[in-house]
């Protein structure tokens, strides 16, 4: 029903062509307390020249926009878009932006969902709201599109996108040390406390909370700072805590889903549960090297070539985060489902001595043929590493980090056709 309903409701896009310039990015990244908005990273750039347009953009199930790095002589016809995509979601999932805060469990390294990164809590700007919905339209894209998001966000979030009611468990995947203190609190009367020596040692305990930021502190009444907790209310603190928790970053998540349902109809969402909801925005982040094999074809050799051997017996060693490089430099994604293709590298004389070879646009990687899987590791691993830069498809004019970016039309996109 999903899958129907959103081919039958996929548009013609708009043929926006955005012209970015990461040099500004790049500083921005170095100090990002220059410019606390982020309105200089990639994702502010595409956010102050695409928030006011209609979201039809991302009623597509093809790429939403051209991109072009001023200064760098990249045609866009899939590369510098996913490349785009990839580096918005990596600034989005950081400090480079003021929008999201690693969870507890993220900075503690512990509990699950260690690597998400939660809405910032507090009463958020307009200028902020905006960025969220305009998130929540990359996830709508995201969706009709195939084109995967790079984001890491704990339960709590997906629910809140679906409405799914919320549990002590979605506190727990963002902030496991809270719940066991709450926990803690809840039977402290079978660890042999009594309400005198609970009193006692609870004296400077209020009724506030940290919030997830680790570093805002909250009232969970009014005048919660000079109201202590004592033996007879700590269910209400209990009660309190895990309210303000669940909910401090309830207008962040709205102004998501108002920016989803403005580019997929909202009764889709509802049939949605939020784990469906994730892998359908976000793919899959950690997959083996088997799920990748079964997405790859073989062009000018076979599967049964040493090279294509040796090439998944490496994939099979290295770690997720590795494959996940391997995946960003042969496709600009890191995520699953990306159709993969392999291909025959001719050289000239030792082909030990090149790197293999990808062309982001067409899912394309070129292996020479190593004389080992050693020599490929090394070579693969190197190349996974330090060569994500797109390869210049012409002579690129000179720019500085102070150009702005720029909204045109793409002249020469063809108009996207529906699956």
């Amino acid at each position: 029903i999903i899958k129907s309903v959103i081919r039958a409701t996929n548009g013609r896009g708009e043929p926006i062509k955005i012209t970015l310039n990461r040099m500004r990015a790049a500083r921005h990244r170095q100090d990002p307390t220059r410019d606390p908005e982020g309105i200089s990273s990639l994702f502010g750039q595409t956010h102050e020249l695409l928030s006011t347009r209609s979201p039809r953009m991302f009623k597509t199930s093809q790429r939403f926009w051209s991109v072009v790095f001023a200064g760098e002589g990249a045609e866009d016809v899939g590369g510098p878009f996913r490349e785009h995509i990839t580096e918005m979601c990596n600034e989005l999932m950081s400090e480079a932006l003021p929008l999201f805060v690693p969870t507890p469990n993220n900075r503690g390294n512990i509990g699950g969902f260690r690597d998400c990164w939660v809405p910032r809590s507090g009463t958020p700007s307009a200028l902020r709201l905006s960025m969220y919905a305009f998130i929540g339209m990359l996830m709508g894209g995201a969706i009709r599109s195939g084109e995967p998001l790079g984001l890491y966000l704990p339960p709590l979030v997906w629910k809140g996108l679906v409405r799914q009611p919320l549990d002590r468990s979605d506190l727990e995947s963002v902030d496991k040390n809270c719940v066991q203190i709450l926990e803690h609190l809840r039977g402290i009367e079978d660890s042999g406390i009594t309400g005198e020596m609970f009193d006692q040692t609870f004296a400077t305990e209020t009724f506030t909370t940290p919030l997830a930021d680790g570093h805002t502190v909250v009232e969970l009444l009014p005048g919660g700072r000079a109201i202590p907790v004592t033996f007879d209310r700590r269910e209400e603190y209990i009660r309190l805590v895990e309210k303000v928790r669940l909910g401090e970053c309830e207008a962040q998540v709205e102004a998501m889903r108002q920016g989803l349902v403005s580019v997929v109809p909202h009764y889709l969402l509802s049939l949605m549960t939020w784990r469906e909801l994730e892998v359908k925005v976000c793919g899959k982040p950690d997959f083996t090297h088997k799920e990748l094999r079964e997405w790859t074809t073989y062009e000018n050799l076979s599967k049964d070539d040493r090279r294509v051997q040796f090439l998944w017996q490496v994939l099979e060693e290295f770690s997720a985060s590795e494959r996940r490089k391997f995946l960003r430099f042969v496709s600009g994604r890191e995520r699953l489902p990306v159709k993969l293709r392999i291909m025959a590298m001719f050289t000239k004389g030792n082909p030990d001595h090149y790197l293999p070879k990808a062309a982001t646009c067409f899912f394309a990687l070129e292996l020479p043929d190593y004389s080992s899987r050693e020599v490929l590791r090394e070579k693969l691993l190197y190349a996974v590493t330090h060569c994500l830069d797109i390869d210049t498809d012409f002579r690129a004019r000179e720019t500085d980090e102070d150009e702005a970016p720029q909204l045109g039309f793409d002249e020469n996109r063809q108009e996207p056709g529906e699956n």
